[in-house]
Formats: structure tokens, C-alpha cells, sequence
């Protein structure tokens, strides 16, 4: 008797770019569309550089922290690497309808308020959340990369 290799779920994408409220509870919705296939938490990181929060399932954490071991020059420099990525990243349960809690540093950091607007930007494997004004300043400040890179692209 052959066995069958087990089908592989494919990789969420997540695209698209959603306006969405956070509600005073500091719950936000994630689109139903991102919600496809079992997803019982995301792990948020905040992105120092770009001001936002990024979430991502468990598996796309792993891979990066994997993949920082190729980017660092020393072991050490990837076990600091790992000790703060890590330590930083704060799990959010997603609830049966489709909602995860904000901590409230994770709101500070990227100036989310309740009940605001809020940006949701696809970002492949992951996505991130925007206070809509720091998204837009990102959105004008990378658009001639963006074209250029399109542009190379055929596109």
C-alpha cells in the first residue's frame, strides 16, 4: 500500500488595503476574506521604522526568525536578534468572529485610537495596521520606488 503525501494548505495571501474602525472594546475586525482556513491567533510585531504593527500567523514568525540567522554576522548577533523578535512579539487571540484585541502599547505605539479609522494593508504574507494619516505619509513618500519597480517589472 503507497502512502499519499498529505495536500499542503496553501499560504495565506494577504492582499487588498480595508479602512476599518477599531471599536471601543479595541477589537478589530480582520477582512473575511483574510479569515479563510482555521486562524486562531496572529502575532503582532511593531515596525520601529515604518510606525505600524504587523500580523502574522505563526509560521510566517518562525520564518523570520529563521531567516534572520542568514542576515546576521555572528551567531550572537542572531540570538539578540531572536531574544527581542521574540520577547516583542505579543499574540492576539482571534475570536469566532473574526476579531483580535489591540493591546493598549501596541495602539500607543502606532497612535490607534478607539473607535478610529484604521488602515489594513496586505503585505503578502502578513499584513499590517496603519493609523490612516502615517499610512498615507508611507503611501506618498514610496510611490516613485513603487513605480519604478513596476515599471521594471513590465507592469
Amino acid at each position: 500500500m503507497s502512502s499519499q503525501p498529505e495536500p499542503t494548505a496553501k499560504p495565506r495571501l494577504y492582499s487588498g488595503e480595508f479602512h476599518l474602525s477599531l471599536d471601543e472594546k479595541k477589537r478589530l475586525t480582520i477582512p473575511a476574506r483574510w479569515r479563510t482556513g482555521l486562524l486562531e491567533e496572529l502575532f503582532v510585531i511593531k515596525s520601529p521604522k515604518r510606525g505600524c504593527l504587523s500580523a502574522m500567523p505563526q509560521e510566517v514568525l518562525q520564518a523570520i526568525g529563521e531567516k534572520a540567522a542568514s542576515l546576521a554576522h555572528t551567531v550572537a548577533d542572531h540570538q539578540a536578534f531572536k531574544d527581542q523578535f521574540f520577547a516583542s512579539a505579543v499574540i492576539c487571540p482571534v475570536d469566532g468572529q473574526g476579531r483580535m484585541v489591540l493591546a493598549d502599547d501596541l495602539c500607543r505605539f502606532a497612535g490607534i485610537k478607539v473607535k478610529s479609522e484604521v488602515v489594513l494593508a496586505g503585505s503578502a504574507d502578513k499584513f499590517d495596521i496603519w493609523n490612516p494619516e502615517t499610512w498615507q505619509r508611507q503611501q506618498q513618500a514610496s510611490v516613485q520606488n513603487y513605480e519604478k519597480i513596476l515599471g521594471s517589472l513590465g507592469l
